[in-house]
This record gives C-alpha cells, structure tokens and sequence, in this order.
C-alpha cells in the first residue's frame, strides 16, 4: 500500500477513478523513496486488482502470479517479458497471461498499470 491509508478491499460494488489513484500513489512516500509505488485496490478469493508505478527503468525481476493475470497500462510504456516472448505495451495496451507462468516487467519510462490476478480457477476447484 503506498501509505498506511486503510481501504476497504472487498465491497460487493466498487469503483475507482485511476488517474486520481495515480496521483496519490505518485505523491506518496513509497514513490520517493523507492523504484516503483504500489496499492491494491480490490482483494477477495476470486480476484486481486493492484495499481503498480514505476520509475522509468525500474523492474520486477522474474516472478510469477497465484493465477491467471491482466496488465493494463494507464501511462507510460513497459517492456514485458513471458515464455520467451517480449511484449512493449504502451498507455491503452492490455494483455492476459495464463496461470503462473514466469514474467518480467521493465518500464521504460514512468508508467503505471493495473495488474489483476484471478484466482477464482484456483478456488473454485479447491486448490
């Protein structure tokens, strides 16, 4: 969370305005401070959704989701990289990843994106 901000992540209905939400996490401490700036925004079992900033050559390293994933990206530009394919996304792109494969992110300039993590599959069937 970029500050110690407390949220509510788990209404039945919620709405959010994403440049507003850039905003703050860009004028949050966690964004001074470090490489990158984070808030989730939505969390139950079927789903996590995750506001990601990052300063311009900033990366997350090789890791992997608990499910299959969105990224949207709101600003910027980042370099993505899955299964021996890399992917540039602009402002406006989206892609969908399968169930835990292995992905880096790089920005190559400051950007920002919605991440969104389904793990529904996974609860559904019991894992």
């Amino acid at each position: 969370m970029a500050d110690s901000e407390h949220r509510v992540l788990d209404l039945p209905l919620m709405s959010f305005a994403i440049e507003q939400e850039i905003a703050k996490l860009k004028a949050s401490d966690q964004w001074r401070r470090e490489s990158r700036a984070a808030v989730t925004l939505v969390k139950n079992p079927g789903t996590t959704i995750v506001l990601i900033a990052l300063h311009p050559g900033a990366v997350l390293k090789k890791h992997h989701a608990e499910g299959p994933i969105t990224v949207a990206v709101m600003e910027g530009e980042i370099r993505f990289k899955a299964g021996g394919e890399e992917l540039v996304l602009r402002h406006g792109g989206l892609l969908a990843l399968g169930d835990a494969i292995q992905h880096e992110v790089e920005a190559i300039e400051e950007s920002a994106f919605v991440l969104t993590v389904n793990h529904a599959a996974k609860h559904l069937a019991g894992c």
